[in-house]
């Protein structure tokens, strides 16, 4: 190999390894965007309040009037489309209650339409709007 070839190739190596950690920096993942800021939580059903959420790691939690809500939940993909599942534990019964619902961004907010009947029947739609 010739040395014009060799540094091309290395050349070549560098611009992609710097367009990979470009395309990494500037693209967040929909956890990295939920956890990066607090989101107002309005939900088509329920008491018509807006609660606020906060995303951690593996945690919702929902405030509202000084009450907490924690949920875990977990963003996969399925049919093409990205889903976040939402797992709390029943007080009374003890048994897990689980809301899934499809996930999409839609400009600087976050669409979430039921796709299981806990979901539909207690939450409904739901929009993220960042705070």
């Amino acid at each position: 190999m010739t040395k014009q070839m060799k540094y091309l190739i290395g050349l070549v190596v560098v611009i992609l390894i710097a367009c990979g950690i470009g395309f990494t920096v500037v693209h967040k993942s929909t956890q990295q965007a939920l956890q990066a800021k607090e989101w107002t939580f309005k939900a088509s059903k329920g008491d018509g309040l807006a609660q606020t959420a906060k995303f951690s790691e593996k945690s919702l939690t929902l405030s509202e009037a000084g009450l907490n809500d924690t949920y875990r939940y977990k963003i996969s993909k399925k049919n093409g489309k990205e889903q976040i599942t939402f797992t709390s534990q029943d007080e009374n019964s003890g048994t897990n209650e689980v809301r899934t619902f499809n996930i999409k961004k839609s400009s600087d907010e976050y669409k979430l339409t039921p796709t299981n009947s806990l979901a539909k029947e207690d939450t409904g739609d739901v929009t993220l709007i960042p705070k």
